[in-house]
Protein backbone atom coordinates (compact mmCIF):
# COMPACT_ATOMS: atom_id res chain seq x y z
CA UNK A 1 0.00 0.00 0.00
CA UNK A 2 1.32 3.47 -1.12
CA UNK A 3 2.73 5.44 1.66
CA UNK A 4 2.05 9.21 2.79
CA UNK A 5 5.73 10.09 2.33
CA UNK A 6 6.26 8.71 -1.30
CA UNK A 7 2.82 10.19 -2.04
CA UNK A 8 4.00 13.35 -1.09
CA UNK A 9 7.33 12.95 -2.96
CA UNK A 10 5.35 11.79 -5.85
CA UNK A 11 3.13 15.21 -6.42
CA UNK A 12 6.07 17.05 -5.76
CA UNK A 13 7.87 16.00 -8.22
CA UNK A 14 5.28 15.75 -10.42
CA UNK A 15 4.97 19.92 -9.97
CA UNK A 16 8.70 20.18 -10.97
CA UNK A 17 9.81 21.73 -7.85
CA UNK A 18 12.33 20.94 -5.33
CA UNK A 19 12.21 20.11 -1.44
CA UNK A 20 14.46 23.28 -1.20
CA UNK A 21 11.79 25.25 -2.85
CA UNK A 22 9.22 24.49 -0.69
CA UNK A 23 11.52 24.80 2.42
CA UNK A 24 12.05 28.40 1.09
CA UNK A 25 8.02 29.25 0.45
CA UNK A 26 6.80 27.58 3.73
CA UNK A 27 9.35 28.32 6.16
CA UNK A 28 9.56 24.66 7.16
CA UNK A 29 13.31 23.67 7.75
CA UNK A 30 14.53 21.12 5.14
CA UNK A 31 15.45 18.10 7.60
CA UNK A 32 12.03 18.10 8.77
CA UNK A 33 10.45 18.01 5.09
CA UNK A 34 13.17 14.97 4.25
CA UNK A 35 11.83 13.32 7.30
CA UNK A 36 8.12 13.60 5.95
CA UNK A 37 8.82 11.96 2.24
CA UNK A 38 10.77 9.08 4.51
CA UNK A 39 8.26 8.64 7.25
CA UNK A 40 10.90 9.13 9.49
CA UNK A 41 8.65 10.92 11.93
CA UNK A 42 10.98 10.59 15.00
CA UNK A 43 13.23 13.54 13.86
CA UNK A 44 10.43 15.88 14.16
CA UNK A 45 10.49 18.31 16.98
CA UNK A 46 6.89 16.64 18.33
CA UNK A 47 4.17 14.11 17.25
CA UNK A 48 1.78 17.16 16.63
CA UNK A 49 4.24 19.04 14.47
CA UNK A 50 3.38 15.90 11.87
CA UNK A 51 -0.12 17.06 10.85
CA UNK A 52 0.47 20.70 10.63
CA UNK A 53 3.88 19.99 8.66
CA UNK A 54 1.86 17.67 6.08
CA UNK A 55 -0.98 20.19 6.11
CA UNK A 56 1.54 22.88 5.24
CA UNK A 57 2.99 20.82 2.57
CA UNK A 58 -0.05 20.02 0.82
CA UNK A 59 -1.79 23.13 0.86
CA UNK A 60 1.38 24.20 -1.08
CA UNK A 61 1.25 21.79 -3.57
CA UNK A 62 -2.50 21.86 -3.55
CA UNK A 63 -3.98 18.96 -2.55
CA UNK A 64 -6.84 18.43 -0.42
CA UNK A 65 -5.94 17.99 3.13
CA UNK A 66 -8.85 16.42 4.13
CA UNK A 67 -8.44 13.68 1.55
CA UNK A 68 -4.98 12.86 2.85
CA UNK A 69 -6.04 12.62 6.10
CA UNK A 70 -9.21 10.09 5.51
CA UNK A 71 -6.63 8.10 2.96
CA UNK A 72 -3.42 7.71 4.95
CA UNK A 73 -4.51 8.53 8.55
CA UNK A 74 -7.69 7.47 9.11
CA UNK A 75 -6.97 3.76 7.43
CA UNK A 76 -3.93 3.43 9.64
CA UNK A 77 -5.94 4.00 12.65
CA UNK A 78 -8.57 1.32 11.34
CA UNK A 79 -5.76 -1.18 10.76
CA UNK A 80 -4.15 -0.73 14.46
CA UNK A 81 -7.65 -1.39 15.97
CA UNK A 82 -8.19 -4.23 14.04
CA UNK A 83 -4.56 -5.72 14.83
CA UNK A 84 -5.57 -5.02 17.98
CA UNK A 85 -8.78 -6.83 18.00
CA UNK A 86 -7.21 -9.60 17.15
CA UNK A 87 -4.84 -9.83 19.96
CA UNK A 88 -6.89 -9.56 22.49
CA UNK A 89 -10.43 -12.08 22.15
CA UNK A 90 -13.79 -11.16 24.03
CA UNK A 91 -12.77 -7.94 25.84
CA UNK A 92 -15.82 -7.21 26.17
CA UNK A 93 -17.40 -10.02 28.41
CA UNK A 94 -13.95 -9.90 30.40
CA UNK A 95 -14.89 -6.69 30.89
CA UNK A 96 -18.35 -7.17 31.72
CA UNK A 97 -17.77 -9.72 34.49
CA UNK A 98 -15.51 -7.59 36.04
CA UNK A 99 -17.97 -4.91 36.29
CA UNK A 100 -21.00 -7.37 37.56
CA UNK A 101 -18.47 -8.37 40.39
CA UNK A 102 -17.52 -4.69 41.35
CA UNK A 103 -21.41 -4.23 41.70
CA UNK A 104 -21.85 -6.90 43.92
CA UNK A 105 -19.14 -5.66 46.33
CA UNK A 106 -20.42 -2.17 46.47
CA UNK A 107 -24.50 -3.14 46.89
CA UNK A 108 -23.38 -5.37 49.97
CA UNK A 109 -20.66 -2.86 51.67
CA UNK A 110 -24.10 -0.44 51.51
CA UNK A 111 -26.22 -2.72 52.74
CA UNK A 112 -24.24 -3.91 55.53
CA UNK A 113 -23.37 -0.12 56.70
CA UNK A 114 -26.78 0.76 57.05
CA UNK A 115 -27.55 -2.28 58.88
CA UNK A 116 -24.80 -1.20 61.50
CA UNK A 117 -26.75 2.55 61.33
CA UNK A 118 -29.66 1.17 62.26
CA UNK A 119 -28.48 -0.84 65.06
CA UNK A 120 -26.56 1.78 67.06
CA UNK A 121 -29.62 4.04 66.00
CA UNK A 122 -31.97 1.99 67.81
CA UNK A 123 -29.95 0.83 70.92
CA UNK A 124 -28.46 4.61 71.84
CA UNK A 125 -31.57 6.40 70.50
CA UNK A 126 -31.70 9.30 68.01
CA UNK A 127 -30.48 12.00 70.26
CA UNK A 128 -27.19 10.34 70.97
CA UNK A 129 -26.25 9.75 67.23
CA UNK A 130 -26.52 13.89 66.71
CA UNK A 131 -24.53 14.17 70.16
CA UNK A 132 -22.34 16.34 67.71
CA UNK A 133 -25.15 19.25 66.43
CA UNK A 134 -24.44 22.49 68.80
CA UNK A 135 -27.34 24.28 69.88
CA UNK A 136 -27.60 27.79 69.40
CA UNK A 137 -26.77 29.84 72.40
CA UNK A 138 -23.25 28.09 71.70
CA UNK A 139 -22.59 29.59 68.89
CA UNK A 140 -23.45 33.37 70.26
CA UNK A 141 -21.30 32.43 73.06
CA UNK A 142 -18.21 31.86 71.22
CA UNK A 143 -19.07 34.46 68.40
CA UNK A 144 -19.47 36.71 71.48
CA UNK A 145 -15.88 35.38 72.59
CA UNK A 146 -14.05 36.15 69.95
CA UNK A 147 -11.91 39.39 69.95
CA UNK A 148 -12.89 42.25 67.75
CA UNK A 149 -9.94 42.73 65.59
CA UNK A 150 -9.95 38.86 64.98
CA UNK A 151 -13.71 39.66 63.25
CA UNK A 152 -12.64 43.18 61.41
CA UNK A 153 -9.38 40.89 59.90
CA UNK A 154 -11.19 37.87 58.99
CA UNK A 155 -14.03 40.76 57.37
CA UNK A 156 -11.19 42.59 55.36
CA UNK A 157 -9.44 39.30 53.81
CA UNK A 158 -12.63 37.92 52.80
CA UNK A 159 -13.84 40.81 51.28
CA UNK A 160 -10.56 41.34 49.65
CA UNK A 161 -10.33 37.94 48.29
CA UNK A 162 -13.39 38.55 46.42
CA UNK A 163 -12.64 41.77 44.92
CA UNK A 164 -9.73 39.64 43.69
CA UNK A 165 -11.78 36.92 42.37
CA UNK A 166 -14.19 39.75 40.89
CA UNK A 167 -10.93 41.62 38.85
CA UNK A 168 -9.97 37.97 37.66
CA UNK A 169 -13.39 37.24 36.32
CA UNK A 170 -13.82 40.85 34.91
CA UNK A 171 -10.43 40.67 33.19
CA UNK A 172 -11.51 37.32 30.91
CA UNK A 173 -13.37 38.20 28.03
CA UNK A 174 -16.12 36.24 26.78
CA UNK A 175 -15.13 36.33 23.56
CA UNK A 176 -12.04 36.49 21.41
CA UNK A 177 -11.79 38.38 17.83
CA UNK A 178 -8.16 37.99 16.31
CA UNK A 179 -7.02 40.11 13.36
CA UNK A 180 -3.87 39.36 11.44
CA UNK A 181 -2.58 41.52 8.64
CA UNK A 182 -0.09 40.60 6.50
CA UNK A 183 3.28 42.64 5.33
CA UNK A 184 5.07 39.56 3.06
CA UNK A 185 3.72 36.45 1.95
CA UNK A 186 3.42 34.18 4.42
CA UNK A 187 1.68 30.32 4.88
CA UNK A 188 -0.39 30.70 7.84
CA UNK A 189 -2.72 27.84 9.89
CA UNK A 190 -5.09 29.41 12.43
CA UNK A 191 -6.94 27.18 14.69
CA UNK A 192 -9.70 28.44 16.82
CA UNK A 193 -11.68 26.16 19.53
CA UNK A 194 -10.29 22.69 17.84
CA UNK A 195 -11.44 23.95 14.35
CA UNK A 196 -9.36 25.38 11.37
CA UNK A 197 -10.54 28.78 10.68
CA UNK A 198 -7.39 29.43 8.16
CA UNK A 199 -4.96 27.44 5.97
CA UNK A 200 -3.13 29.17 3.29
CA UNK A 201 -0.89 32.18 2.38
CA UNK A 202 -1.56 35.74 3.66
CA UNK A 203 -0.01 38.13 1.08
CA UNK A 204 0.88 41.71 1.83
CA UNK A 205 -2.10 44.17 2.09
CA UNK A 206 -4.51 41.04 3.48
CA UNK A 207 -6.70 41.83 6.79
CA UNK A 208 -8.47 38.38 7.88
CA UNK A 209 -10.60 38.58 11.59
CA UNK A 210 -11.55 35.18 13.58
CA UNK A 211 -13.47 34.74 16.83
CA UNK A 212 -12.97 32.38 19.52
CA UNK A 213 -14.37 31.62 22.63
CA UNK A 214 -11.39 30.03 24.26
CA UNK A 215 -8.12 30.22 22.32
CA UNK A 216 -6.20 30.46 18.94
CA UNK A 217 -3.47 28.43 17.93
CA UNK A 218 -0.99 30.04 15.15
CA UNK A 219 1.38 28.24 12.78
CA UNK A 220 3.49 30.69 10.70
CA UNK A 221 5.86 30.22 8.61
CA UNK A 222 7.21 33.78 8.58
CA UNK A 223 6.52 34.87 11.81
CA UNK A 224 7.56 38.54 10.82
CA UNK A 225 5.59 39.41 7.88
CA UNK A 226 2.09 39.13 9.88
CA UNK A 227 0.63 41.81 12.56
CA UNK A 228 -1.87 40.54 15.03
CA UNK A 229 -4.57 42.50 16.91
CA UNK A 230 -6.60 40.73 19.79
CA UNK A 231 -10.10 42.38 20.84
CA UNK A 232 -8.38 45.53 18.83
CA UNK A 233 -5.26 45.76 20.64
CA UNK A 234 -1.76 45.42 19.49
CA UNK A 235 0.04 42.03 19.82
CA UNK A 236 3.22 42.05 20.53
CA UNK A 237 5.36 40.74 17.07
CA UNK A 238 5.07 37.43 16.83
CA UNK A 239 8.79 36.13 16.05
CA UNK A 240 11.93 37.93 14.44
CA UNK A 241 13.21 38.16 11.07
CA UNK A 242 13.69 34.84 9.50
CA UNK A 243 12.05 32.69 12.14
CA UNK A 244 8.42 30.89 12.39
CA UNK A 245 6.18 29.74 15.14
CA UNK A 246 4.22 26.57 15.33
CA UNK A 247 1.02 25.64 17.22
CA UNK A 248 1.57 28.34 19.38
CA UNK A 249 -1.67 29.17 21.18
CA UNK A 250 -3.72 32.00 22.76
CA UNK A 251 -6.00 31.94 25.42
CA UNK A 252 -8.09 33.31 28.69
CA UNK A 253 -5.68 32.86 30.46
CA UNK A 254 -2.32 33.76 28.83
CA UNK A 255 -3.28 36.47 26.51
CA UNK A 256 -2.33 39.42 28.22
CA UNK A 257 1.49 38.07 27.97
CA UNK A 258 1.40 38.77 23.69
CA UNK A 259 -0.28 42.11 24.47
CA UNK A 260 1.99 45.60 23.35
CA UNK A 261 2.12 48.59 25.75
CA UNK A 262 -1.33 50.48 25.87
CA UNK A 263 0.24 52.73 22.95
CA UNK A 264 -0.23 49.65 20.31
CA UNK A 265 -4.28 49.69 20.99
CA UNK A 266 -6.08 51.08 18.17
Amino acid sequence: MESLGSFLKEKRKASGVSLEQVSAEIRIKLAYLEALEEERYELLPAPLYKKIFVKAYADYLGLNFEELTKRFFEKKAESETTEKGRAEPYPEIVQTEKKSNNHLLVWAGIILGLVIILIFVIKKGPDTFFHNKVSGPKVEEARMNLPSTAIDSVKSESESLGEKEVREVVSQPEEMTLRLEGTEKCWALVIGDGDTLFSGFINNGMKFEYKARNFFKLTLGRAWAVKGYLNGKRLKPFGPKGKGIFGREINKDNYQDFLETAEGER
